[in-house]
């Protein structure tokens, strides 16, 4: 009877969880509402509907659109101030940051000055998180997200696919093995039409 009722779990754990490859890092897309059709999806260059949305306010005060990034990749970060991860988050992405920036767009996401009710970041929030970690305030925006939780990671390719989305804390050594696995991917799929594993499957 035990080995029975582990085989049903198994069976269940298989069909919702899915059998595509996690990769170094679990993604969270099956957490994750409106996520699940669009993350390794190569249909889907929406850069996770961002095409359609409003540009967001940088820390200096200028419009930015995530189409801005194109041909690009870039690696978002969301963040807020009250969020005690973020402080740690924050150092961890810069560092990875330092040995990328030449291959990789890393951006900012600012969703909240606070986790009260419908309290959104501003550009002062974006200004003032900017000024305290020294990140170039171009690429620290403002949103209208005080719900999200936060840090949150999503890599995308330079036409607009999510690779890849995590919500948790990510160290210096496994956002460099993300980008690596995830670009590598891309790359071959791109010159030559082979899909990996991680890749949605339509």
């Amino acid at each position: 009877m035990k080995i029975i009722y582990w085989l049903l779990i198994s069976v269940c754990l298989f069909a919702f969880g899915g059998c595509r490859d996690q990769g170094p890092v679990e993604r969270s897309w099956g957490r994750m509402k409106g996520l699940v059709d669009i993350v390794g999806n190569m249909n889907d260059d929406s850069y996770s509907t961002g095409r359609s949305q409003e540009p967001r306010l940088n820390a200096l005060g200028e419009p930015v659109h995530m189409t801005d990034f194109e041909g690009e990749f870039v690696w978002a970060e969301y963040a807020a101030t009250w969020c005690k991860a973020c402080t740690q988050q924050t150092p961890a992405t810069k560092r990875a940051e330092a040995k990328l920036e030449d291959e990789v767009v890393f951006v900012t996401i600012m969703t909240g000055k606070s986790n009260q009710y419908n309290d959104h970041a501003t550009q002062d929030t974006a200004r003032q998180w900017a000024s305290s970690y020294q990140l170039p305030p171009e690429r620290v925006l403002a949103a209208e997200l005080w719900f999200k939780t936060v840090p949150e990671h999503r890599f995308y390719s330079p036409q607009g696919h999510t690779l890849f989305v995590h919500v948790g804390y990510l160290n210096q050594e496994q956002i460099r093995q993300v980008i690596e696995y995830y670009r590598t991917g891309w790359e071959k799929w791109s010159e030559t039409g082979e899909t990996a594993e991680w890749m949605a499957q339509w």
